[in-house]
């Protein structure tokens, strides 16, 4: 059942959710009844765990109220509906009511009876899968004294027309067998227990108790609104008025959302609603932070609801030295890890010092140390907060470090012992060290540098004389624990080295921090250890659990593998029995393994033989379905193979590296998957393109797609061209004017498939399923149709022309991807 392939996924607010205004009759009100539902939402009391769900559905236009005699609008949330009710609300929601044909003449069994204007509804249910037929025939006709339309819709009757509206068939059918959960699962219809379990799973529907389902119960309005408001989550569809987007900037009057590629403001005010995605419970105003993702309702420019994805910030913070600021360009220049780098920012930046005074960007002075936080969601990163070391009497002492503590640092200046105060959030420089911290400082060893604030408080430490060394894979000769002297050989070098542990070595054993004298036990002959030290005191060791790098070879006789680790260093590892994970590879053997793999090699306890033997690999998959709540997502591999990954603490990106989240992966999204093993490590959307060439050169081309938008596309690791049955590897094989697909596969290699024009004869164009049909060329020809869409053009001598002036008989030549129909020439 593809439904989501064929649909229309706007659904205007004037197709406000008429149906449970009541009655038997069905109709569709005016545009201003809903707009009589004001952001109050409704006059009557609603339930508490459906008040945000009522509230979200009557924002989108799915649901409207009741007009009463005063003027106000109830809801009367208790109020049962009917299955003809709750059809039309779920072809609605699925966007399938623009396929809803009120002049259809429609004929049903006698038995079935259906209101005059629900009967094209039900046919389209019918159609698309959403009812079983020859099922509700059934039910009709066993129950002839009652009319299938008004009958109460049930508990259990609604949970299966949900579960098929969001295309959950297949996961009811998997659990058709398993027992229900609820003490009163006994009661539910056998056909319906796959619905029920599908729908408890995928949280779409709760029991009326802990314990109780209540099968047969009518189904009343409010509990209606709450299933289809859950299912969202699982069927996203876009309404009018409706936006995701990222906040980046909120006051007690607005809010401001990032969205595909602009920023709009919103106004806000005591009516505005504001929910968390994960609660059915409203949340404060301060509870929205900024850079976070949010879903907004709005009308007028006004925020009418408002509702938190989470807590995610997108943004990242750099440490830098300022070099020189463009306040005309809005730009500036400052040093990160010895490297100018080059930041944007807007009028909107906000700039203070340590201290949390306000500045102006111009008021920060060459050579002042930054904190800079940047957005990641937009191409272009922006600036978004600088906090600058305090401007006005700032300076800088010298020294050699002692101590530290009590909010003190203690340094030996001229061989006298000198203190200062620590400033908040100091920040500490060791060259070679990531993220120091003033524990990695070294007592009477260290020089130091200390910039310092007005009053008088460290914000900076610098240590200017620490040259740290490595050794990626040393064996330890022998330890002296009462003196703390390390012994160890280094086979890059083939020297020995004799190293000091003092108590500010970090030390690492498989993952966790230990202390020296928890090592000790450790530091027997013959361990491998990585270390980093300068001059003789050893700043930190771990001992080799994995060692990470390029294969050279297998050795299947000796059973040994020789690795080459990013230093460049060549390490043997023996293996006997280890367990291999290959990415792709259902059943790896040591046989599987290709030198040049990345491997990652898991050691045994006693670091001797490799454990496990991970391969780096990226995969590519096509997305089926993504689970927003519980970040479970279904893909295709090339093999059309199904399987479900988790992408809990992945993150997710598009091309540019701006931050996703799992909501964005929609069905039919390509991403591509790097593994360390079975391990994800993150995952990258890649964008499918079509349209015609409009230039091409060695190392890019430019493509403008169906809707007047070009796109440059480089081929950084190489081409691969497709046209017709042959494959080349250079760009001179696409020519301007070439009718293209084209993406990035799992090696970031540029694919273009050109597309071969295939000439038929036509025959006709079914406009109900988008589809134009030709003559089969022969027998066994299964090519002869190619669906149509907005974007489909359609020539003659030139020009433009309809699907309608082809006539049965005309030569046509049609340039299609995976039979849709991109561009068709009448000859």
């Amino acid at each position: 059942m593809p439904m989501h392939s064929s649909r229309s996924k706007l659904i205007a607010g004037a197709l406000a959710f008429s149906l449970l205004a009541g009655g038997t009759s069905i109709s569709v009100p005016a545009p201003s009844a809903f707009a009589a539902v004001s952001t109050s939402i409704f006059a009557d009391t609603i339930p508490a765990w459906a008040q945000k769900h009522v509230s979200k559905l009557a924002l989108q236009g799915i649901i409207n109220g009741y007009k009463t005699s005063s003027g106000s609008t109830e809801f009367r949330p208790l109020k049962s509906v009917s299955q003809e009710e709750a059809v039309v609300m779920a072809l609605r929601f699925a966007g399938l009511e623009d396929e809803v044909n009120p002049d259809d003449i429609v004929a049903y069994p006698d038995s079935f009876k259906v209101s005059n204007y629900a009967k094209p509804y039900v046919i389209v249910a019918f159609k698309h899968g959403l009812l079983d037929q020859n099922e509700e025939y059934a039910n009709a006709a066993a129950n002839p004294k009652a009319t299938w339309g008004t009958t109460p819709a049930t508990r259990e009757w609604v949970t299966k027309l949900m579960v098929r509206a969001i295309d959950k068939k297949a996961l009811a059918d998997d659990l058709s067998k398993t027992a229900s959960t609820f003490a009163d699962g006994n009661q539910i219809t056998a056909k319906y227990l796959g619905y029920v379990n599908a729908a408890v799973s995928l949280d779409l529907v709760k029991g009326v108790s802990a314990t109780k389902f209540d099968p047969k119960a009518p189904v009343n309005r409010a509990s209606l609104a709450t299933l289809f408001s859950r299912a969202e989550k699982q069927y996203q569809v876009a309404y009018e008025g409706q936006v995701n987007g990222i906040v980046t900037a909120q006051t007690a009057t607005s809010i401001t959302l990032y969205s595909e590629g602009k920023e709009t403001t919103y106004a806000l005010d005591s009516n505005t609603l504001y929910y968390s995605a994960d609660s059915d419970n409203a949340v404060a105003a301060g509870d929205i932070k900024l850079y976070t993702d949010v879903t907004l309702i709005g009308g007028s420019g006004k925020a009418l609801y408002v509702e938190t994805q989470g807590t995610e910030q997108h943004v990242k913070t750099t440490i830098a030295k300022l070099d020189r600021i463009n306040t005309t360009d809005r730009y500036f220049y400052a040093w990160v890890n010895d490297e100018p780098v080059k930041f944007t920012y807007s009028s909107a930046v906000t700039v203070k010092d340590s201290n949390g005074k306000t500045l102006q960007i111009s008021d920060l002075k060459r050579d002042t140390n930054l904190t800079i936080v940047q957005d990641t969601f937009r191409t272009a990163p922006q600036v978004v907060s600088i906090t600058a070391e305090v401007q006005t009497g700032a300076n800088t002492v010298t020294g050699q470090f002692y101590s530290a503590g009590s909010g003190l640092i203690n340094y030996l200046a001229d061989g006298t012992l000198q203190s200062k105060f620590l400033a908040d959030n100091v920040t500490v420089v060791i060259n070679g060290i990531d993220a120091p911290t003033v524990s990695d400082l070294f007592k009477e060893v260290d020089n130091i540098k200390l910039t310092l604030n007005d009053e008088q408080q460290v914000t900076r430490i610098e240590v200017v004389n620490r040259n740290v060394s490595t050794m990626d894979s040393a064996t330890v000769v022998n330890y002296s624990g009462d003196n703390k002297l390390l012994t160890l050989y280094d086979p890059a070098t083939s020297n020995a080295n004799a190293l000091f542990l003092t108590d500010s070595t970090k030390i690492d054993y498989n993952g966790s921090s230990i202390t020296v004298s928890q090592a000790r036990s450790y530091l027997v002959a013959n361990r491998k250890v990585k270390i980093t030290y300068s001059g003789k005191n050893i700043i930190s060791l771990s001992f080799i659990y994995k060692q990470t790098g390029s294969l050279v070879s297998v050795n299947t006789t000796d059973k040994l593998l020789s690795v080459k680790l990013d230093s460049g260093e060549k390490v043997t590892i023996p293996y006997v029995s280890p367990l291999l994970q290959i990415p792709g590879v259902a059943v790896p053997t040591i046989g599987s393994l290709q030198a040049g793999d990345t491997v990652t090699v898991l050691l045994d306890a006693n670091q001797e033989k490799a454990a496990t033997i991970q391969v780096h690999k990226t995969l590519q998959y096509q997305v089926v379905s993504a689970n927003a709540s519980t970040k479970l997502v279904t893909v295709k591999a090339a093999d059309n193979s199904q399987k479900d990954i988790s992408l809990v603490n992945v993150p997710i990106t598009d091309e540019n590296g701006n931050a996703l989240t799992v909501g964005a992966l929609t069905s039919g999204t390509i991403i591509n998957v790097p593994y360390i093993g079975s391990n994800i490590q993150s995952v990258k959307t890649i964008t499918m393109k079509y349209g015609t060439v409009s230039s091409v050169g060695a190392s890019s081309l430019t493509v403008t797609e169906p809707n007047g938008t070009s796109s440059t596309v480089t081929f950084s690791k190489g081409i691969k061209v497709i046209k017709g049955t042959q494959t080349t590897y250079s760009s001179s094989a696409v020519a301007a004017g070439d009718i293209i697909q084209v993406y990035k596969d799992e090696n970031e290699q540029t694919i273009v498939t050109v597309a071969v024009g295939d000439k038929r004869t036509y025959w006709k164009y079914d406009a109900p399923n988008a589809t134009l049909w030709t003559y089969k060329n022969t027998s066994e020809d299964n090519g002869n149709f190619a669906y149509i869409n907005s974007n489909t053009k359609i020539m003659y001598n030139n020009a433009s022309i309809q699907v309608s002036a082809l006539k049965d008989g005309d030569t046509i030549t049609v340039y299609a991807f995976n039979n849709t129909a991109l561009k068709i020439v009448k000859s």
